[in-house]
């Protein structure tokens, strides 16, 4: 399978459709031509082409460092895009960077985030971070994913702060996913854990539900905007540097 193909195939989940959607509308006012951006855990042409195929000109490192490596040759060149699974040069700063479903897999999150912003946040720089919700939430699906644990809004808050950034905005994603990972939580053997990343409910009814599934994160989004805070399934923080350093 090529690249365009593998691509699809990862575009056509309903989730993932939604998600890259999200992080399109959240940076709506913060990406702008010539922008230089580190995309941590956007190893997914999918998801770097619809936050920021729209711009001409942009430098974008999008890096996942579990991105099999016949993976990543098999990964098209872009105008504008690279794919790596280490982390640039930490004399290289970026305009914005993301951190995308990355912490929740790191053991030490809080020394993880700090190395980051200290060796590729710009002065005034912008970093969006991403992670899986509430550890009632906490599932065979994680674990078989890696992930150590999941988070309030609060403790994203509380670890940005420490690394040296200000929140702008937050909130969460997926309020309607809430109740059914909660069910699915408790119902699933963790033993029969199977790597759910696969669409297989067919291409018309991947589209309708990843269609309710932005619409539930673009009322949320709004919502989180104007002071009302719905919970959900992702947490994400929208930040910036602040003065005085980490």
């Amino acid at each position: 399978m090529g690249a365009g193909e593998r691509d699809e195939a990862s575009s056509s989940h309903p989730w993932e459709m939604a998600r890259a959607g999200a992080l399109a509308a959240l940076l709506a006012t913060t990406l702008h031509e010539g922008v230089k951006v580190l995309g941590v855990g956007c190893g997914d042409g999918y998801l770097c082409r619809t936050v920021f195929g729209r711009l001409s000109r942009k430098e974008v490192a999008a890096v996942d460092p579990d991105l099999p490596e016949e993976r990543l040759n098999e990964l098209e060149a872009e105008p504008g895009i690279s794919y790596g699974r280490e982390l640039p040069p930490a004399r290289n700063s970026y305009d914005l960077t993301l951190i995308v479903d990355v912490l929740e897999r790191v053991q030490d999150d809080r020394g993880y985030l700090k190395r980051v912003v200290r060796q590729h946040v710009a002065a005034r720089g912008r970093v969006l971070v991403t992670v899986p919700a509430f550890d009632a939430l906490y599932s065979g699906h994680d674990w078989f994913r890696g992930h150590y644990r999941r988070y309030r809004l609060r403790q994203v808050e509380q670890l940005a702060w420490s690394a040296g950034l200000v929140v702008v905005s937050s909130g969460y994603l997926f309020g309607s996913l809430l109740i059914p990972r909660f069910l699915s939580s408790r119902l699933y053997h963790w033993g029969r854990v199977r790597d759910r990343g696969r669409w297989r409910g067919g291409r018309l009814l991947g589209a309708l539900v990843a269609k309710l599934l932005t619409w539930d994160n673009a009322l949320m989004i709004a919502l989180a905007r104007g002071g009302i805070l719905l919970p959900g399934a992702t947490a994400w923080a929208l930040c910036e540097t602040r003065r005085g350093g980490n």
